[in-house]
């Protein structure tokens, strides 16, 4: 049938969703008719919907993903098994990451294969890319398939951008500082959680002794409640900041509010007579089979689904629809991915032996030596682990996070490990044109446009990204020796996870996709809230701006709500 026809003839409005699916209050009266359409439930999308549901709109959520909390969206380190032992937690991040694209080798043969078996090369199964070339790819990036997405194992880190990673050219420092303040309450961002505990004094001199003033370092601004014990050895509980804290219990479980998960959104769908107006979003139920489709109408859409799945939704719906007249030149274009290095050292026994002696911490030591006079290292359990930066400045264009360390070894304590973290800014080109395309014939595992990485880094990026390592590395060893396979070394392109540009902010819709309302750039109704509008070669972790710009942008949506401006 043509999908004009299709459209055209549709008359399902959302009268019906499955109670498996449905997590609205009122599960008996499903809401039929939206105010909004949110399609991804991470932080940036809980953004918009809290925003939405508190000026007293009606919401639909749409997630690919299952729960995997009760309620829904919590940050899964908050549960106590990973609070006692966060090392443990890495599996659990693991296992959420889905690799992108996956390169299919052209050279590859098992010659210790069967040769009654059968081989062929390359497939195209469970993500596998034969359009990939590996030199290009960024091969570790992923996205999280979920209730809350990345946001239920998010790092939590949450530091403004600085000078030239800033876009003030579009929004005003002064007005973007306004919305890190309101973003910051959100996320429930503390800028010392740890301020005045043993290791987190300790490291921050020991940083403040190997830089200048200039460099300043300082704690790690960090979306968490922090609850101390009773007693030196009592572990603390971090509460971290996950989706359902940003959203608030009390506008989960409103009237107004209705969670679809385990349904992929397909095809955003132009209104026939009217092609700057989204008229509707397809779902798919993923578990049902034969007659699955649903279409939803609502006022406004607002796509949150990541960096890469937010300009892969927008595609599919444009080769779909044979009403799409609008174009969208950038993209997938001017994509930016941070470069990564990390080491672990062991603090020298110098630096600990001075943190012991100090008579700040020696009524605390003196309780743990009593408690557990064998412990070699007497510095309580319950002292909190540091978490400690290093920011970005024009002169140093990187940023690093000191934190506690991650050993995974029998043989070494935790408390006396730590971690190094640097990310260097992704300078995109005309003559690079790092982007994301999107494929007409290969699928990924849910049946949207394969998508494909044409990335390269820059001659002047590869000397600073080398001058950051080697900073790092410095750095490092002036505080202890390297925890042996934890020396410094570059992680695989894409780690950072912070990719940025790929539907950017901007005023031209040549080279940009939304303008700074995050509207897309020739409709009326379609808003995009992700990392991927974030304009600037950043080296920061993107979440706080990119909630912050959600609430500039669901302030506009509010406003013209209001004023009638979707009632098309």
């Amino acid at each position: 049938m043509n999908l004009k026809i299709f459209f055209r003839l549709s008359i399902i409005f959302f009268a019906f969703i499955d109670k498996a699916y449905t997590l609205s209050k009122d599960e008996d009266s499903p809401i039929k008719n939206f105010d909004a359409v949110i399609v991804g439930s991470g932080p940036v999308g809980c953004t918009f919907a809290r925003k939405l549901i508190e000026a007293g709109y009606k919401v639909a959520m749409v997630e690919v993903g299952a729960s995997e909390s009760n309620p829904p969206g919590l940050h899964l380190m908050n549960a106590y098994r990973y609070q006692m032992d966060s090392d443990a937690f890495n599996n659990i991040v693991n296992a959420h990451l889905h690799l992108l694209s996956v390169p299919t080798s052209d050279d590859a043969y098992p010659d210790t294969l069967d040769q009654i078996s059968t081989f062929e090369n390359g497939t195209i199964h469970l993500n596998q890319n034969p359009d990939q070339d590996p030199q290009l790819n960024l091969r570790a990036e992923a996205a999280t398939y979920c209730v809350g997405g990345m946001g239920t194992h998010w790092s939590c880190v949450t530091p403004r951008l600085r000078e030239n990673e800033r876009f003030s050219n579009l929004i005003p420092d002064d007005e973007m500082d306004k919305l890190y303040e309101e973003a910051e309450t959100y996320l429930h961002t503390l800028q010392d959680p740890y301020n005045h505990t043993m290791l987190q004094t300790t490291v921050l001199k020991a940083l403040k002794m190997r830089y200048d003033k200039e460099k300043n370092p300082r704690a790690l601004p960090l979306a968490v409640r922090y609850e101390k014990g009773d007693n030196p050895d009592e572990i603390p509980f971090n509460f971290w900041t996950g989706p359902h804290d940003i959203l608030r219990k009390e506008n989960f479980e409103n009237k107004n509010f209705v969670l679809i998960e385990q349904h992929l959104a397909q095809i955003l769908h132009p209104k026939i007579d009217n092609t700057s107006i989204i008229d509707g979003l397809i779902i798919k139920n993923l578990f049902k089979r034969g007659q699955n489709e649903i279409l939803i109408k609502a006022k406004v859409f607002i796509i949150c689904a990541g960096a890469v799945n937010t300009p892969q939704l927008l595609y599919n719906s444009m080769i779909k629809n044979s009403n799409w007249d609008i174009e969208i030149p950038a993209l997938g274009k001017n994509l930016c991915e941070q470069t990564m290095a990390t080491c672990q050292i062991v603090l020298s026994k110098e630096i600990v032996k001075k943190m012991l002696e100090d008579p700040v911490w020696s009524e605390d030591v003196k309780k743990h030596k009593e408690a557990y006079p064998n412990d070699p290292i007497p510095i309580p359990f319950g002292v909190p682990s540091p978490q400690c930066s290093i920011p970005y400045t024009d002169k140093r264009p990187w940023y690093c996070e000191v934190f506690g360390g991650s050993s995974n070894t029998s043989y070494v304590d935790k408390r006396v490990t730590l971690g190094f973290n640097c990310y260097g800014a992704p300078h995109n080109s005309e003559k690079l044109n790092n982007r994301v395309e999107f494929s007409k014939k290969n699928k990924d595992m849910y049946g949207m446009p394969q998508p494909t990485f044409y990335v390269r880094t820059s001659e002047k990026d590869a000397e600073i990204n080398h001058e950051m390592f080697s900073d790092m590395t410095q750095t490092a060893l002036s505080m202890g020796g390297f925890l042996p396979d934890n020396e410094p070394k570059f992680l695989p392109p894409g780690s950072a996870l912070h990719m940025t540009g790929t539907v950017r902010m901007g005023t031209s819709k040549e080279t940009s996709v939304v303008d700074t309302n995050l509207c897309v750039h020739g409709f009326r109704n379609l808003y995009l809230g992700t990392n991927g509008v974030i304009p600037t070669a950043i080296t920061a972790n993107p979440t706080l701006t990119s909630v912050a710009l959600a609430i500039k942008s669901a302030n506009d949506i509010i406003k013209k709500l209001k004023e009638g401006a979707f009632d098309f």
